[in-house]
């Protein structure tokens, strides 16, 4: 599976929420990418995407998170 989504300077935003919402459609998992240049750690991120989604976390290694529903 390769990452849908790229989380870069800007971090969390409207639109990353929005997009993840919409990729979830149909699939049971996706995979984000997020760039060294995000402010915060990868789990970090992934959290706050996870809470604002709803979704749950399945994985984070390096700078890739794996979300579920």
């Amino acid at each position: 599976m390769k990452p849908v989504i790229n989380i870069g300077k800007n971090g969390v935003t409207d639109n990353i929420i929005d997009e993840v919402k919409d990729q979830m459609k149909g699939k049971s998992e996706i995979k984000i990418r997020i760039l060294k240049n995000a402010p915060g750690s990868a789990a970090e991120i992934a959290g706050e995407v996870a809470s604002k989604t709803g979704f749950g976390i399945v994985d984070v290694r390096g700078h890739t998170a794996i979300l579920s529903r």
